[in-house]
């Protein structure tokens, strides 16, 4: 057999693994739960309030997996309003976004290496209410902020549902939609340049990049039918000398089904962000329990 024909058999084997690799089906494992409640009071003289209140809690993983190369594109999201009768408006009482993607090239049954790219900001602006009315502007708003991340590393999977992944090279970037954010310095910006009169000679930079080392923990379980856990650790290590602590998010989601449509839900997100505050200002928590309408999604479908 002559070179050339040996180049070409190699180069079809290669061809043909390649494409029996990313021929593996899609794995889809996907939350969503809805709540809605009311209170209605009438000569009620226990006392108490009328209010409404909605609420959305969504998840949603596809995964491929082969013997060469691996890819994960992750969502999370959850979103609620609360309104107390008489108020006209509408206020949030929970509000997150967060979607990563992760490649993965398969070197033994334990390692690979792993590239990362992630974002987290917001749905909806944020305000302060006065009585009945809304003090603008916004404090916060959807891509205001926005944390960016990409790093490349290695994956050690601790165990088949437990994978750590250590970036030593990572990039981070806040980016602050609106002006009178950004003019102000919030969420870690440099602010904008003013005279003795306040009056703006240069505007704020809308982003801020950094790099860092980056250490992820993904961990999902399914130790019953009816029960389901799932836990994300994202912890960042700028490499400025000025920054001593880490940027750490957690976020943990878990749900008991009682019925095919009917779950009990926690979702609790734990941020510690340095750049936006000191001590407890630099922490921030939100948990939320729900009872209600939930559709999980699982295929392909393990049998029973």
């Amino acid at each position: 057999m002559s070179l050339r024909e040996r180049l070409t058999f190699t180069l079809l084997g290669i061809i043909t693994a390649e494409a029996q690799d990313t021929t593996k089906p899609w794995k889809i494992e996907g939350l969503l739960g809805l709540q809605a409640a009311q209170t209605a009071l009438s000569n009620w003289r226990a006392g108490g309030q009328n209010q409404m209140s909605l609420g959305s809690q969504q998840h949603l993983a596809l995964t491929r997996e082969g013997p060469i190369h691996a890819l994960l594109l992750d969502y999370s999201g959850q979103y609620g309003v609360l309104r107390v009768v008489p108020q006209r408006t509408w206020r949030k009482t929970q509000d997150f976004l967060l979607i990563v993607a992760q490649y993965k090239r398969i070197l033994s049954p334990r390692w690979a290496l792993s590239v990362i790219s992630d974002g987290r900001t917001q749905w909806a602006p944020t305000y302060d209410y006065a009585g009945d009315s809304t003090v603008r502007p916004a404090k916060s708003a959807f891509l205001a902020p926005l944390y960016a991340q990409f790093s490349v590393g290695v994956t050690y999977k601790v165990l088949e549902d437990w994978k750590l992944t250590f970036s030593p090279l990572s990039g981070r970037v806040t980016y602050v939609r609106l002006s009178h954010l950004a003019d102000a310095g919030a969420f870690g910006l440099k602010p904008a340049q003013r005279d003795p009169n306040g009056t703006i000679l240069q505007p704020a930079r809308k982003t801020l990049w950094e790099v860092g080392a980056r250490l992820t923990s993904r961990l999902s379980l399914n130790p019953t039918l009816t029960f389901s856990i799932s836990h994300f650790l994202d912890l960042f290590y700028s490499y400025d000398t000025r920054l001593r602590s880490p940027i750490a998010l957690s976020q943990l989601q878990a749900s008991y089904k009682f019925h095919t449509w009917l779950a009990l839900s926690l979702s609790q997100q734990t941020i510690y962000d340095p750049r936006v505050g000191r001590g407890k200002d630099a922490l921030q928590l939100l948990t939320a329990w729900t009872l209600g309408i939930t559709w999980r999604i699982k295929y392909p479908k393990v049998p029973s």
